[in-house]
């Protein structure tokens, strides 16, 4: 499994490019005479849901349109995009992480059964967005019903927060979408169609495609616009941005007196089915970002501890995940109006007529499959190792007796006045670098307690001993041992060590219900009937589109929207009725 480490890679990709002629002479993005050029690196999301109105339990459809500006050429930039359904208040009920390629990004988000009836709003940026105010984040407001409880969510500054939130507008007129009837039968098949609409129109267009109840989705205009808080010197470089197929973890080293320590080797070991290891050098502010693994959409848990220095009691901060800064909504109370009141109740009745009916297949949550599972039992540092099976020698008392009698790369020396392990080989530069070792696959430097651990408690032994590279750190060989517990043979974890989780990208989750059958022995209780998120329009063409007719009667919408080359965001709907 590869790691990699990323300011040095980051640095040549952004920074460089477009910058390099700046005649500034430091050596990180973080630093302040970056700040003005990097802010004019710009980006912009723009979401689209299948629906307006949800009933908890639900999942939210999306995908979102991100374009980036700015002195960076043709290099990649965020390719994370993070989603969250959160409260008036700011508050997050439910987090995302979504891989962007080729400027989309399309996913679901379940709504929480606790989530209370009222307003909501689904928020989305990238890591380098978090680096502006707030206000330049996405927003797309959404209202859901909770049928079990009877409170409804209060915007607690509703009396005091001032009106006039734009939201962007739907430019008509790009593309046209059309029902081959007014009307059908339910269970028919209907084929819309959908071409452009002028002579204007001069490029391919992406585009998004739902199919709902009428009253179902706000056809009026999309995410709400806040003018971002602009002074002089507010753009500061806090997030670099996530580059590659992996998410990103950020954060700072301090010493003892809280201040930033600069060049501080840390050890980084992601425990699970699938261990790994990984390490990174904070920059001169220090700094340090490091990208996950590829293939992973689950929790990670990980373990994290420094190279202690004298004196130094160094610490590891790692940055929140999520931005948690909050901008101010319109002070909106909940409503429905009368014709969104009928649809919310439709809703609410759906969704618990499907969980009665149909509920939910767990083959049918599909989580990326995890591109190393075939090679899970291959250690992150490969098998060409010399290995030591405990059991197929003689019981010794410890391991350092091991170490002197069957490991003859490893030798011994004194360092104020205990013994240190460093490795033997070939490679006379090898002692220059300090060498990995580790259990169960987390670093230990305390040489005399693992020195005096017994061998009743260890497996195996692996050894590498010739200097070993793993990110921008350089190790002088590496020992490996793995206890029969996984507990690490009892030895105590490094200072300023600790355990944290952290999200990896969210399961891809499918959402398309079977049909019902025509027969009507079971309802259909399907609320959003199509949903088609990333769909590609030919320069002059058109794309049929077909789906079936719900068997519900009552009036539908068809409602096609996307983002012009030129950054309009543009739609087209029609409606039909099913008799």
């Amino acid at each position: 499994m590869q790691i990699k480490t990323v300011p040095y890679q980051l640095l040549v990709f952004a920074f460089l490019i477009g910058l390099a002629a700046s005649p500034v002479s430091a050596q990180t993005p973080y630093d302040a005479d970056f700040w003005e050029e990097a802010a004019q690196i710009c980006e912009q999301v723009q979401l689209f849901t299948d629906r307006s109105i949800y009933a908890v339990d639900e999942t939210i459809q999306f995908v979102a349109d991100h374009t980036v500006s700015g002195p960076i050429g043709e290099n990649p930039w965020s390719s994370v995009l993070y989603v969250e359904l959160i409260a008036p208040t700011g508050k997050p009920l439910a987090q995302g992480k979504y891989l962007l390629s080729g400027g989309r990004a399309e996913g679901t988000l379940h709504i929480p059964t606790e989530s209370l009836t009222g307003n909501y709003y689904l928020k989305s940026y990238t890591r380098w967005m978090r680096n502006n105010d707030p206000g330049s984040f996405s927003y797309t407001a959404l209202k859901i019903i909770n049928p079990y409880r009877s409170e409804v969510v209060v915007n607690t500054d509703a009396g005091s927060t001032p009106d006039g939130v734009a939201r962007v507008p739907y430019k008509e007129g790009i593309l046209e979408c059309i029902t081959g009837s007014v009307s059908y039968q339910g269970g028919e098949e209907v084929v819309l169609l959908v071409k452009g609409a002028s002579t204007g129109y001069q490029n391919q267009l992406r585009f998004c495609v739902t199919v709902v109840p009428a009253g179902a989705v706000d056809l009026s205009g999309g995410q709400y616009v806040h003018t971002p808080v602009e002074e002089e010197g507010s753009f500061r470089v806090k997030f670099l941005p996530d580059l590659g197929s992996g998410v990103s973890i950020s954060g700072t080293v301090v010493g003892s007196d809280q201040k930033p320590v600069p060049y501080a080797t840390l050890h980084f070991s992601l425990l699970g089915e699938i261990p790994d290891f990984f390490a990174t050098i904070s920059d001169e502010n220090g700094r340090f970002v490091l990208t996950t693994p590829a293939g992973i959409s689950k929790n990670m848990e990980f373990f994290v501890t420094p190279e202690q220095e004298e004196g130094r009691g160094l610490e590891v901060r790692i940055d929140q995940e999520y931005d948690s800064r909050t901008v101010t909504f319109p002070g909106e109370y909940f409503r429905l109006s009368d014709d969104e009141m009928e649809v919310a109740r439709k809703i609410a009745l759906n969704m618990q007529l499907s969980k009665a009916f149909m509920p939910r297949d767990p083959s049918m949550e599909n989580p990326a499959v995890d591109q190393f599972s075939e090679g899970k039992r291959i250690p992150f540092y490969g098998t060409r190792v010399n290995r030591l099976l405990i059991d197929d020698y003689v019981r010794l008392p410890n391991l350092e007796e091991v170490f002197i009698n069957l490991v003859p790369e490893l030798q011994f020396y004194k360092k104020r006045g205990e013994n240190r392990i460093r490795f033997l080989s070939n490679n006379n530069s090898i002692g220059v670098y300090n060498p990995l070792i580790m259990i169960d696959h987390i670093s230990v430097f305390d040489h005399q307690a693992l020195l005096a651990l017994s061998p009743e408690k260890v497996e195996r032994i692996d050894l590498i001993n010739e200097i070993y590279l793993k990110g921008n750190v350089a190790f002088g060989g590496v020992l490996a041992i793995y206890s029969r517990r996984g507990d690490m043979a009892g030895i105590d974890l490094p200072k300023g060590s600790y355990f944290f989780d952290y999200q990896s990208f969210h399961p891809e989750v499918s959402t398309k219900e079977p049909l019902p059958l025509l027969d009507g022995r079971v309802p259909d209780t399907r609320n959003t009937l199509f949903w088609a998120g990333d769909l590609l329009l030919e320069q002059g063409g058109q794309m049929e589109i077909p789906f079936r007719a719900p068997a519900v009667s009552g009036k539908y919408v068809v409602l096609v929207r996307g983002v012009s080359p030129s950054g309009e965001v543009f739609s087209a709907s029609t409606q039909f009725s099913v008799e």
